[in-house]
C-alpha cells in the first residue's frame, strides 16, 4: 500500500523531465510581461510622436555622411592640399605662435596637440586626415572614421583661424552630429560586411538566401534625421532674422554691395555688371527663403520647392561669391529630406523581386 501510494501521488522522474521542458517551452513562446507592438498609425498617436519615434530609412542619414565626406575630400584635395605649406607651413601666413593668444583665451583646445609649422608633420597629418574622410565616404568602420575626421577637421581649422567660413562651423557641426547617430547603417561596407554576415549564417542553417527585413530595407530611429532638419532650419532662420538687423536687406541692396565687394566677389562689376533692379528682388528673395525656411518645408506642398531653391541658392552662392565650401557643406544637409517613398521607389527598381513591406509612414 505504501508503495501504491507513493507512486499515484508524487510523479515519476521522466513526468517531472516531460512537465519541465514543457513550461520551459511555454515560457520561451509566451514571454511574461511582452509589451505588444506599438501601432504609430493609429490616431491615439500624435504626428509629434510619429515625427521622433517613427521609424526612416537608414539611407537618409548615410547619403548626408556620403555627400558630406565628399565634400570635405574635394575641399582637402582642391583647396588645403595645393595651399597647404602656405596656410600651416613657417613661411606662411601662420606659423607657429602666431595665433596662439587669440586661440588660449578662446579655449581652442586643439592648440594643445597641433600647433607645429614643421612641414613634415603637418604632412603626415593632413595626410591621415584624408584617409579617414575616404574611410568615412566608404564607410568602412564608420564610427571611428568620423571620430578621426571630426578631430582632424577640429585641429586645421583650429591652426589657422583666419581660413574660417561658415561653411567651417556646418561642416564641424554636422560631423558631431554624424559621431554619435548611427550613419553606417546603409550605403557603407559596414552594412555590406552584416549583410554578407548575415546570409552566410542562413545559408549554413536554412540552405537558402533569404534576404531579412533589417538588411533589404534598412531602418533606424528617427532623431538624429530629425536633428540635421531642425539644425538646417535653425540656420537658415537665426541667419535670416540676424539680416533683418542691417539697413542694407531693408533697402534691399545687401546682394548689389556684396557683388561690388572685392574681397568677397569672384567677378568684378565690370565684368558682370548686374542692374539694382536684379539685385534688389534677389535681396528680398534671400531674406524670404531664410527667415521662411522651416515653414516652407513644413508643407508636403511647398518642400520640394523650397529644397530645390535652397540648392540653387547655395550654387548661386558658390559662383558668384568668396565663400569656400560652404554651398556644398550646407547642400549636404539636404540629404535628410529624400523621402522614405523616394528611397522605396529607388530600392524595388534595384531589387524587383523584393517582398513588398507596411511600413509606419514617417511625419516627415
Amino acid at each position: 500500500m505504501s508503495k501504491a501510494f507513493h507512486s499515484s501521488n508524487h510523479p515519476s522522474r521522466e513526468t517531472l523531465r516531460s512537465f519541465t521542458a514543457t513550461q520551459s517551452g511555454r515560457k520561451r513562446e509566451q514571454p511574461v510581461n511582452q509589451s505588444p507592438p506599438l501601432n504609430l498609425n493609429t490616431d491615439t498617436w500624435s504626428w509629434w510622436a510619429r515625427f521622433w519615434h517613427a521609424p526612416v530609412r537608414a539611407e537618409r542619414l548615410a547619403l548626408v555622411r556620403v555627400m558630406f565626406a565628399f565634400a570635405l575630400l574635394t575641399d582637402q584635395l582642391f583647396q588645403y592640399l595645393p595651399n597647404l605649406e602656405y596656410f600651416f607651413g613657417s613661411t606662411g601666413v601662420a606659423p607657429a605662435g602666431v595665433n596662439d593668444g587669440y586661440l588660449l583665451r578662446s579655449w581652442r583646445w586643439p592648440i594643445l596637440i597641433f600647433y607645429t609649422d614643421n612641414m613634415t608633420v603637418i604632412g603626415g597629418t593632413f595626410a591621415a586626415w584624408v584617409a579617414a574622410t575616404v574611410m568615412m565616404l566608404l564607410g568602412w568602420r564608420t564610427r571611428l572614421a568620423v571620430f578621426l575626421v571630426w578631430f582632424g577637421t577640429m585641429c586645421f581649422t583650429t591652426r589657422n583661424p583666419n581660413l574660417k567660413n561658415g561653411g567651417d562651423d556646418t561642416l564641424q557641426l554636422a560631423l558631431f552630429l554624424l559621431l554619435i547617430s548611427p550613419c553606417g547603417a546603409a550605403l557603407s561596407l559596414d552594412y555590406l560586411r552584416r549583410k554578407r554576415k548575415a546570409l552566410r549564417g542562413l545559408t549554413h542553417t536554412t540552405g537558402v538566401r533569404p534576404l531579412p527585413d533589417s538588411l533589404a530595407r534598412p531602418t533606424i530611429m528617427p532623431w538624429a534625421v530629425r536633428l540635421f532638419q531642425l539644425q538646417l532650419c535653425v540656420i537658415y532662420c537665426s541667419t535670416g532674422i540676424a539680416k533683418l538687423r542691417g539697413h542694407t536687406w531693408w533697402y534691399g541692396t545687401s546682394v548689389h554691395n556684396v557683388l561690388n565687394d572685392v574681397t568677397m566677389s569672384r567677378w568684378s562689376y565690370a565684368q558682370v555688371p548686374l542692374p539694382f533692379w536684379v539685385t534688389a528682388p534677389l535681396t528680398y528673395a534671400t531674406l524670404f527663403f531664410e527667415v521662411f525656411f522651416p515653414l516652407l518645408v513644413l508643407f508636403r506642398v511647398t518642400r520640394k520647392w523650397a529644397l530645390w531653391g535652397g540648392i540653387l541658392f547655395h550654387l548661386g552662392i558658390y559662383a558668384t561669391i568668396e565663400v569656400g565650401w560652404f554651398s556644398f557643406y550646407s547642400i549636404a544637409m539636404y540629404g535628410v529630406w529624400m523621402s522614405d517613398e523616394w528611397w522605396d521607389r529607388f530600392t524595388s527598381r534595384r531589387q524587383p523581386t523584393a517582398k513588398t513591406q507596411q511600413v509606419t509612414k514617417p511625419a516627415v
